[in-house]
């Protein structure tokens, strides 16, 4: 399990790119802006060809070329050539760092990328539907999965080998076996 998650479905995914991260705030006056990122090495965001910034809904797009960057205490704070004011990367919220998955790194046969995770659709072994994955959220024993019913309700399931009964990535669901009186919480 490595890189990239994401907070709901995101046009990237069904467009061959995969979404890094995705910015939180400005941060400062000066145009940089904080990033929640989805990899394993939040710098690995700022390495490499590729990368673009999209809109929310993915109809405005930008190059990210010279993204310069460093590690804060609850992301990476990022600078994006162009950007000089606060006001600038504000409107940036929500946008998502993303890089066309032909760039990204093959996988071992057991690790996913994060964000093909969301928008699985999660059961039990017994059939019973507990929602779809609509965020990752890392905890320091590992990823958690934040599944919505569909009342709006959510659960935190631990993304751990021993509760993963089924990942079926084509197919679109993922069939976990927690831990009894987990999913009562």
């Amino acid at each position: 399990m490595t890189e990239a998650r994401e907070k709901a479905e995101s046009p990237a995914k069904d467009q061959g790119f995969v979404e890094l991260g995705r910015v939180l705030r400005p941060h400062g006056v000066g145009g940089a802006f904080l990033v929640a990122t989805y990899t394993e090495d939040p710098e690995t965001i700022l390495a490499g060809a590729g990368l673009e910034i999209w809109s929310p809904d993915g109809r405005e797009r930008r190059r990210a070329e010279g993204l310069t960057g460093r590690p804060g205490t609850t992301g990476l704070i990022v600078r994006l050539p162009g950007l000089s004011c606060r006001e600038e990367a504000a409107a940036l919220k929500g946008w998502r760092l993303v890089r066309p998955r032909a760039l990204l790194p093959p996988l071992p046969d057991d690790e996913v990328y994060w964000a093909d995770l969301l928008g699985l659709s999660v059961s039990t072994p017994a059939g019973r539907a507990l929602g779809r994955v609509g965020n990752l959220m890392e905890a320091g024993a590992g990823l958690l999965l934040v599944v919505s019913d569909q009342d709006g309700a959510e659960r935190l399931i631990p993304f751990q080998p021993d509760f993963v009964a089924e990942l079926d990535l084509l197919g679109g669901r993922l069939v976990v076996d927690p831990p009894p009186g987990l999913l009562d919480l």
